[in-house]
């Protein structure tokens, strides 16, 4: 990792370098990929010290901003707020690589209720039924939703109980 610290308004000395380049440089288990650059810059205003960063991968460059009393304190907070940016991609990442599906795909596999009979329990088959028929099976459930293929118009829909208590329909636009 190629690493730039620059600072402004006062003196770095060597152990304080040191110790801001091993901060720095345990951010690379967090990271998804191998980190190209770092670039901080520390300033010295006011009494307060500012750590300012931008961290580089390959197609993604992360940047956090913090301050401090000391420029150990700016570093520390700076490097936690990447660390938590670095987290929260690389998870993104693993979901993504491991083809995880969120939302109503996956809570339509969390009921096995709503599956067809026949269906596979890897996937989900929408069901070819009229909004009536719908409206009636899904009274006769507990489920928070029935997801159908509407064979009037061929659009994905999906009946749900609203707050009032009473059944809504939505239907997919194209």
């Amino acid at each position: 990792m190629q690493m730039e610290i620059i600072s402004r308004h006062f003196t770095m000395s060597d152990e304080q370098r040191e110790a801001i380049e091993e901060h720095m440089a345990k951010l690379e288990r967090y990271s998804p990929r191998p980190i190209q650059s770092v670039r901080l810059v520390i300033a010295h205003e006011a009494g307060r010290f500012t750590a300012d960063s931008v961290l580089y991968l390959k197609n993604n460059e992360f940047r956090a901003k913090e301050e401090g009393v000391e420029p150990e304190y700016a570093v520390s907070e700076m490097v936690e707020s990447l660390r938590k940016q670095l987290t929260k991609f690389k998870g993104k990442i693993s979901g993504k690589q491991k083809g995880e599906e969120g939302g109503l795909g996956k809570a339509m596999l969390a009921d096995p209720g709503l599956l067809d009979d026949d269906a596979a329990p890897a996937g989900y088959v929408l069901r070819d039924m009229d909004v009536e028929s719908a409206r009636e099976g899904f009274a006769d459930q507990d489920a928070p939703f029935l997801v159908f293929r509407n064979v009037e118009t061929s659009r994905v829909a999906v009946i749900y109980r609203r707050s009032d208590g009473e059944l809504g329909h939505m239907e997919s636009a194209e």
